[in-house]
């Protein structure tokens, strides 16, 4: 009876939607077998390869199968140090950690099983990125994207570590802000799509953002209590089509769905307690199925989704 909490489903739609948009239904919560796995703002990567979900918490990683039962996980006693983030590279099976331990953050590949193999030292890194402290992860056709939420910087690098380009993400969108936003940037929600497009959030400002791979910035977001509008913007992530945005918003309990020119089509999720509802969203991730997982606080664990065209 247990078993059944991940593969019950519940049909539902969007709070709002307009015409020649995206429908949710709510699939079920990632489980063991003791119920849904007990977990706040964890952070979540997809290998679509496997079709396998990572879930990230500080000291370890849990993998779960497309039913969302967990199947595996490692750093148990904590042998990598404190997990940062994951990425998953599906054409090799590699496992990539960032992992904090004696004040310095390092990126290391793991195979399979999650035992390390070696770590990725980031070399050529021009001198405005010195004490580069990368705090999330992306890989992409055999390239890592690192991004310091902090200092708003990303680099990419090829899989060697190598480094090919890097960002100063404060100076490009600081022009337009006032003096007092400027003191309160930094990334809140990270993710790369399948073009390379890099696309975060700053939870201050309330306002999304993408970064295309030719240096071109474009924002969007208002604050807001209504339809469509920011009260804490999250996490980032385009769905499995490349046509639509997905943005939690971990103070309105929701997350949202823009198309690629930034227009609101709806949303979904909503405070409570039954299921479907969603208590403080935060992290977010989309596999191939155009299945969208989102983290939640107060140990509400990670709620799936399943997003079709309407």
């Amino acid at each position: 009876m247990v078993m059944l909490v991940a593969l019950v489903t519940v049909s539902g739609g969007p709070l709002f939607a307009g015409e020649g948009t995206v429908a949710s239904s709510y699939l079920y919560t990632l489980s063991n077998f003791t119920g849904i796995y007990p977990v706040s703002s964890a952070k979540i990567d997809v290998d679509e390869s496997q079709n396998e979900i990572y879930v990230v918490t500080s000291t370890k990683v849990k993998i779960f199968n497309g039913d969302g039962m967990e199947i595996y996980g490692f750093n148990e006693g904590g042998e990598l140090g404190m997990v940062v983030d994951v990425a998953v590279d599906g054409k090799t099976g590699d496992i990539f950690v960032l992992s904090s331990r004696d004040g310095r953050i390092d990126l290391i590949r793991c195979n399979y099983r999650g035992e390390p193999v070696s770590t990725v030292e980031l070399k050529n890194l021009p001198p405005e990125f010195s004490g580069f402290a990368p705090t999330r992860l992306a890989v992409l056709d055999g390239s890592f994207y690192l991004a310091s939420t902090e200092d708003m910087k990303v680099v990419v690098t090829d899989n060697a570590g190598l480094f090919k380009k890097g960002y100063d993400i404060a100076s490009l969108i600081t022009e337009d802000l006032s003096e007092k936003e400027k003191q309160d940037v930094g990334l809140t929600g990270f993710s790369v799509d399948k073009q390379g497009n890099i696309l975060f959030t700053n939870a201050v400002i309330a306002r999304a953002f993408r970064l295309s791979s030719d240096g071109q910035m474009r924002s969007f977001g208002i604050r807001g209590s209504t339809a469509g509008k920011f009260g804490i913007p999250g996490d980032i992530v385009a769905d499995a089509t490349g046509n639509y945005l997905l943005v939690a918003d971990t103070l309105r309990c929701v997350v949202m769905i823009f198309d690629n020119d930034f227009k609101f089509h709806a949303e979904f999720g909503l405070y409570g307690s039954m299921p479907g509802n969603l208590v403080g969203p935060m992290h977010v991730a989309v596999d191939g199925k155009n299945r969208l997982y989102v983290s939640q606080l107060r140990n509400r664990g990670v709620n799936v989704y399943q997003l079709s065209a309407l």
